[in-house]
């Protein structure tokens, strides 16, 4: 031992042979707790030896033989963790105690103190490592609310597979990890588009009895089912729900009924919602029955809707809002502008406050129809009633004053909606008015407005480009429009055989046959870059567009 290490242990501790116990004490096991109750002498070498090994693995290294001979217990070491200033420390102390030179036997109280240090620092996949070395080498098994902690720590750092890995191995270490931490794994899941991974999962947990699911279980995955079409899956596993004394509820049959309804099964999830009633045991609500409403408006099938409607009032459950949308924006889309002032008025009779959907789907009926001054009337209503048109507004209005070639007044809501900060614009709405300008042979407009497009952050798409390449083409700039093709292949538009045929066929129309090759090459993915471009052709492709 160093002349000076020794002095310190003599400064601290006078009669050292304490400190050899401690150093050699495990406790009944090297995984049990500290020893319960130990003399205040031995409470001091403890914390002595903690900080000593702790400093010396951080600072000193080459000191650690020096406790060798010692043979500190697992239990110096683990107290040393507790002295490491953050997770990096941590995992130092931890390698230099438990490794070459000094060897000390780690603790399971050990490795969890890492991993949670670790895991807490968002060092999950190194605190993984450390959990399948402490579990496989060392047989150290973790108990529920460790594996719980682990689990969500997990989850929260989004590594979903690893949750998964360890949910499924809690019955074999023993662990009964509550339902909710599965249920939480699987709604993330499904929120990635992994609905048949999870539909996999839970069935082997439940096959396996890894856990015990609860009705929030089976609605998760039976709704995860619903939304991808898998219905009849959704069907089976409302069967199997008595086998794990679970009785669906009614969020259970509103999510069948909605995935009924999706699929065209409209009259499947009607005989559903008329069960409920009749057996009175899960009472349908607004949801059960807006769900009914929905599927027979989305199929034109508004005398069927305002049945269930009226059944749904007799019944004592009132509609809300989103059950006249739903009526509203079906009576619009078939075009009885009649009934969808009825409801509309009904809405307002009950009190039922109207949103942007509502005023969005009146909009879209009346545009529907080509009254698009009853629209604009009814955009106007919108600032009475204190709301904001969304994106999906402004594209039917936007859209409707193009088909109309009213296009100073969209150019007009397209400003307006480029001073939203809570807007972010789409090529969608850019398009229409760009086509309608270019249309109309003002194809410097047209470019005015991509260049806003732009400005805004908001990315062309492949119709719109296709819109300013044939523009161009019908004013006869052929340059402009071979610059938009190359800058459409630049982007990662791949062009369409109409966009590519219009082109071609404009370019022989120039009589420009030797552009039409490297078109050909562009739109299948060969030369794209300028340099690669003959000569003649690279002087036109630098013209600047006109602005």
């Amino acid at each position: 031992m160093p002349p000076r290490l020794h002095a310190l242990l003599c400064l601290c501790l006078p009669h050292p042979r304490p400190l050899v116990r401690l150093l050699h004490y495990s406790g009944p096991s090297a995984t049990g707790p500290p020893p319960q109750g130990p003399p205040s002498s031995h409470v001091s070498a403890e914390l002595w030896i903690a900080k000593a090994l702790a400093a010396a693995a951080l600072l000193r290294p080459r000191h650690l033989l020096a406790f060798r001979r010692l043979a500190p217990s697992s239990h110096a070491a683990a107290a040393a963790l507790r002295h490491a200033p953050c997770a990096s420390s941590a995992l130092s102390i931890f390698t230099a105690l438990h490794f070459s030179p000094l060897s000390i036997t780690p603790s399971a109280h050990s490795y969890q103190q890492v991993i949670v240090v670790l895991c807490k620092s968002g060092r999950q996949v190194d605190a993984l490592q450390l959990f399948d070395q402490m579990t496989t080498h060392y047989g150290y098994f973790p108990d529920a609310r460790f594996l719980s902690f682990l689990v969500s720590s997990c989850t929260s750092a989004k590594l979903l597979d690893a949750s998964a890995t360890l949910l499924s191995k809690a019955s074999e270490f023993g662990c009964h990890v509550e339902a909710y931490a599965y249920n939480k794994l699987m709604s993330l899941l499904i929120g990635r588009g992994r609905v048949h991974d999870v539909v996999a999962l839970f069935e082997r947990w439940i096959q396996d009895r890894v856990y015990s699911p609860d009705v929030w279980s089976f609605n998760v995955v039976i709704k995860g089912a619903c939304r991808v079409g898998y219905v009849q899956k959704a069907l089976e596993l409302v069967e199997r729900m008595n086998e794990f004394g679970c009785s669906p509820d009614t969020v259970t049959h509103n999510i069948l009924v909605d995935g009924l309804c999706r699929i065209n099964g409209v009259s499947r999830g009607h005989e559903v919602l008329r069960r409920l009633q009749r057996d009175g045991v899960c009472m349908p609500n607004v949801v059960t029955f807006t769900s009914v409403i929905s599927g027979y408006c989305k199929a034109g099938k508004m005398e069927d809707a305002m049945a269930v409607y009226n059944d749904m009032v007799a019944s004592g459950v009132m509609p809300n809002a989103v059950t006249y949308n739903v009526l509203i924006n079906g009576y619009g889309k078939v075009g009885d502008m009649g009934s969808v002032v009825e409801v509309y008025e009904q809405m307002t009779r009950l009190r039922c406050p109207p949103d942007v959907v509502t005023f969005s789907s009146l909009i879209d009926g009346y545009c529907r129809c080509g009254q698009l001054d009853d629209a604009l009337r009814i955009w106007s209503e919108m600032a009475q009633h204190h709301i904001q048109p969304n994106v999906y507004t402004f594209s039917i209005i936007i859209h409707s004053l193009c088909k109309q070639n009213r296009s100073e007044e969209a150019i007009g809501l397209l400003n307006e909606l480029n001073l939203r900060p809570d807007i972010a614009p789409q090529a969608f709405i850019y398009n229409p008015v760009i086509d309608v300008l270019c249309k109309c042979g003002k194809v410097d407009e047209a470019n005015l407005i991509w260049k806003g497009m732009e400005e805004k952050g908001c990315r062309p798409d492949k119709y719109t480009y296709t819109i300013l390449i044939i523009g161009y083409c019908m004013k006869s700039r052929i340059s402009e429009a071979i610059m938009f093709f190359h800058e459409m292949v630049e982007a990662g538009c791949s062009p369409d055989n109409i966009t590519v045929n219009c082109f071609i066929s404009c370019l022989l129309k120039a009589g420009m046959p030797n552009e039409v090759d490297h078109v050909m090459r562009l739109a299948s993915g060969g030369a794209s870059s300028i340099q690669e471009i003959p000569s003649p052709a690279r002087q036109r492709l630098d013209i600047s567009v006109a602005l």
